[in-house]
């Protein structure tokens, strides 16, 4: 062979090995990634810009942030009013740490009238200071923030390319499903993955388990809040109400066990709104997130996942490992400062009773928002997400019967949260329910 073959030869094999380091790099190793769905900026309600927002995110461990602001994308032109003190000193405190932290030729401002006011950067202005391949990225998103009558009714929708306005009903559950509805219409219209999750159920108490028994979706595409950091949202219920982690088994165990329907997954996210002041009663990042199991940290990828289920909530407790098969849990928790845990897997037969077993009729006085309204309450029977099997430790797995529904794992450490939504919060970790395959005749 002569030099000029030889020549050829080698820079051909350079060539193809270069290639291929290029492709393994690209090719990704399967990762969990920590996540918030639900947080709001001065786009809308929230006490600081979405810059400052970010930044707290991405130095605090997070991998991906949606800004779900109220009926708004962070595009187009918005100005934001800063008020002078004393007023809304959290604002106030915000806009001097965005003119610390960015500089003056960063924050464009103007007065109208006397009153200063800061132009709102959008997503695309914003998203290359904090995005970075691997560690960092955002996911389009919004709350659709609807009502029925005087029942709120918020939906976040994740990985969004367009806005979504509030699509309204004729009651809750249809307000539900014509929001839950235009998502999906996006997805199709658009041909990416986007995800649907309804808002902290129990705020104000305007939705129950049985505003979600029959709403119609493909698995993936309807999502419930499970926990909700916001300090005014009820997760824990009251002494009439059931705490959203229960209204998630009812629905759960209807809609699988008498009504044939999908499987909804459950979510736990911030909600955060206070981002300059801090403490119980405030509605802070960091109290709820997603760990998501991808090989890629890209939207599309990242809501492909989520829509699998390939994801497990957390306020604190961290998975070493999950394995999920068709009749088996089985996990690992990464332990910290000698804490101890917990690990029960929860779920409902196919023998439960699932008819509610009392129910009542109770007058709304929230805030003025139901004088004029009577709501059912329903209590169901203790079968229906009741504790399978406990066990104390790092590792634990469950072993189907054939006789469930579905199951689920809920790990609940001994550390206290270090800034919880309510007094006594410990720190803990939920997965997906596994849906136990049945014949039909069976349910």
């Amino acid at each position: 062979m002569n030099i000029k073959a030889i020549s050829a030869a080698t820079a051909l094999i350079t060539l193809f090995s270069t290639a291929q380091l290029l492709a393994d790099d690209y090719r990704g190793e399967l990762q969990w990634w920590k996540g918030n769905t639900h947080t709001h900026s001065w786009w809308s309600d929230g006490d600081a810009p979405p810059e400052l927002i970010a930044d707290w995110y991405k130095s605090n461990g997070y991998n991906f942030l949606v800004l779900s602001d109220h009926n708004i994308m962070q595009q187009g032109e918005k100005w934001y009013p800063i008020p002078q003190p004393p007023e809304r000193p959290q604002v106030r405190a915000a806009y001097e740490r965005y003119l610390d932290r960015f500089g003056v030729d960063w924050v464009q401002e103007r007065r109208v009238d006397g009153q200063l006011e800061v132009r709102l950067k959008t997503l695309d202005d914003f998203r290359t200071l904090f995005e970075e391949a691997g560690k960092f990225i955002f996911i389009k998103g919004e709350e659709i923030t609807d009502r029925f009558e005087a029942h709120p009714m918020h939906m976040n929708g994740v990985n969004l390319v367009e806005l979504i306005t509030p699509q309204g009903g004729n009651s809750v559950a249809e307000t539900i499903q014509n929001n839950l509805n235009a998502v999906v219409a996006q997805q199709e219209k658009y041909q990416q993955p986007m995800v649907a999750h309804l808002n902290h159920p129990n705020f104000h108490y305007a939705q129950t388990a049985e505003d979600f028994f029959q709403i119609d979706h493909k698995p993936g595409d309807g999502f419930f809040e499970m926990y909700n950091g916001h300090a005014g949202v009820a997760n824990h219920g009251d002494e009439l109400h059931i705490s959203t982690e229960r209204m998630w088994d009812i629905v759960l165990s209807k809609r699988l066990g008498e009504y044939g329907r999908s499987v909804i997954y459950g979510v736990a996210t911030d909600d955060a709104h206070d981002h300059m002041a801090w403490g119980l009663g405030k509605t802070n990042p960091g109290r709820g997130w997603m760990m998501v199991r991808s090989t890629h940290l890209t939207p599309n990828a990242i809501t492909a996942a989520v829509k699998r289920g390939d994801f497990y909530n957390s306020t604190g407790v961290t998975l070493r490992s999950l394995v999920i098969t068709d009749d088996r849990i089985e996990l690992e928790i990464e332990p910290q400062d000698n804490a101890q845990y917990r690990i029960e897997f929860i779920g409902t037969r196919q023998d439960a009773e699932l008819d509610p077993i009392d129910e009542f009729s109770q007058r709304h006085d929230h805030r003025g928002n139901f004088d004029h309204q009577h709501q059912t309450i329903y209590r169901y029977s203790d079968e229906i997400g009741e504790v399978l099997e406990s066990t104390e430790g790092t590792r634990a797995s469950y072993q189907v019967k054939g006789d469930e529904l579905y199951v689920r794992a809920r790990i609940t450490s001994s550390r206290r949260h270090v800034n919880p939504f309510a007094v006594g919060d410990f720190e803990m970790a939920w997965t997906q329910p596994l849906v136990v395959k049945t014949n039909d005749s069976q349910r």
